[in-house]
């Protein structure tokens, strides 16, 4: 995913004076240096031959920093000061009032600050905002709207080129589709880096074609996103584990590269069109991807450790056998433990994401959702290929062995001794549950 840089910046500066060279420095907070940028390629029309300042008036810390090259070459992306963006114009609290309500969120269009680069070591970098103070130069040299629009397809290519690296794939725009963009985009490109508003409509999901079916994961769980054709799927020999867990590999990086599109055009007019291209698709099958999109990714977003906790207990509570027993056993197990831990004052002072307890219980959650994702179906009359479910079931291992890992940073030195056992039957309840997921895969690959 972009890595965006725009809560760090201290200040900063680009100049595109040189025709084709993009040069500049960025202070970030967390790093004594600027980094340096050395691009190829130009601005947008409204930055191209000048020199830009720009300053953060509230810099925050952003651990995002520590991977970041200090020399950024590569080529740019869109480099304008003028892109427009929706902002709410409600509170954050507010915000989830209209969400919870299912309406629209009032917002307003203001211009916005779009910095893009393609590093040759951090992949794609961005810098958004529309609270930047900004200083702009006097242009050394103009760019028209063709040469704009020439450099929007430059942009556009290598972007493309950049989903490429996430996908393994070819690029997907033919030359003919060059020239179609070339015509459309400079209809368009005042529309999304000038004038007008962009569209905020939302978009009706149809129905997937009969005689397919899309697996995906439970909302606690995985990030997979495999669309199977069932009359191809008969009269094929099933996958076995190793041929699933690549076409998991591909899907998460369909569904990776499908983010980064919709990250980089959510506001372009023409999203659907420029979101096809990119990823090589029919405009059809954009609309077939994105509600189950949406869905994954708002489970892949960092979520509350009291949210995480509400929304196991809503999985428990669930009428019972609509859940496998081993997906059911791990949420019931990390409830049981928070309910444990805060009767033993384990969570008193700091309750951050560093508090090992917490780790524990957060990413048995994980768990438990991943075994949902690879097993809940079997309960409601599914009937996956053994390979997929031990495919996901290899997923489910990464959380645990991470609350594995946080159990055993617990310091049991200075614990009371019933706390001290309470953590060590913790510790033999958890590899008993790494048992049975293991056991279960041994008889499915029987």
């Amino acid at each position: 995913m972009a890595i965006r840089l725009d809560k760090a910046i201290i200040r900063g500066e680009i100049t595109n004076e040189i025709p084709g060279r993009v040069t500049g420095q960025i202070w970030l907070l967390g790093k004594p240096d600027p980094i340096v940028l050395n691009l190829h390629g130009n601005c947008l029309r409204d930055l191209a031959g000048c020199r830009l300042k720009f300053e953060n008036p509230m810099p925050r810390i952003d651990a995002a920093v520590a991977i970041i090259a200090p020399e950024q070459n590569g080529v740019v992306g869109d480099l304008t000061a003028s892109r427009k963006t929706r902002i709410p114009t409600v509170s954050d609290e507010e915000i989830m009032d209209y969400v919870e309500a299912n309406l629209p969120v009032p917002s307003r269009v203001a211009n916005c600050l779009y910095l893009e680069w393609f590093s040759e070591l951090n992949g794609r970098m961005v810098i958004e905002s529309t609270d930047f103070d900004l200083q702009i130069t006097m242009a050394e040299w103009s760019m028209s709207a063709a040469e704009e629009a020439l450099q929007t397809r430059e942009s556009q290519t290598n972007f493309h080129a950049y989903l490429d690296s996430i996908t393994g794939g070819p690029d997907n725009m033919e030359d003919d589709e060059d020239d179609d963009f070339a015509e459309e985009e400079e209809e368009t490109d005042d529309e999304f880096n000038g004038e007008a508003e962009s569209d905020d409509s939302e978009d009706e999901m149809d129905e997937p074609e009969e005689g397919s079916r899309l697996l995906s994961s439970d909302i606690l769980g995985d990030s997979s996103l495999i669309e199977v054709n069932i009359e191809a799927e008969e009269e094929m020999e099933p996958l076995n584990e190793f041929e699933w867990e690549q076409e998991l590999r591909e899907a998460d990086r369909r569904a990776e590269a499908y983010q980064e599109a919709f990250d980089r055009y959510r506001d372009h007019p023409q999203r659907e069109r420029l979101i096809a291209e990119a990823m090589g698709w029919e405009p059809e099958e954009v609309e077939d991807f994105r509600e189950d999109w949406q869905d994954v990714t708002e489970s892949m977003q960092p979520q509350d450790p009291d949210e995480m906790l509400e929304n196991a207990g809503q999985f428990t509570d669930d009428e019972e056998g609509s859940h496998h027993p081993l997906s059911r056993r791990a949420m019931d197990f990390a409830l049981r433990l928070q309910r444990d831990a805060k009767g033993r004052g384990l969570f008193d002072g700091d309750l951050g994401r560093d508090n090992p307890v917490l780790s524990v219980i957060v990413n048995i959650i994980a768990l438990g959702g991943k075994l949902a994702a690879a097993l809940d179906g079997t309960m409601h009359g599914y009937d996956p290929e053994p390979g997929f479910i031990i495919a996901m079931l290899k997923r489910s291992q990464v959380p645990l062995n991470e609350a594995m890992h946080a159990l055993s940073s617990i310091q049991l030195t200075g614990l009371p001794k019933d706390t001290r056992t309470w953590l060590i039957a913790a510790r033999t309840e958890l590899f008993d549950l790494r048992k049975d997921i293991l056991d279960l895969m041994s008889d499915l690959r029987k």
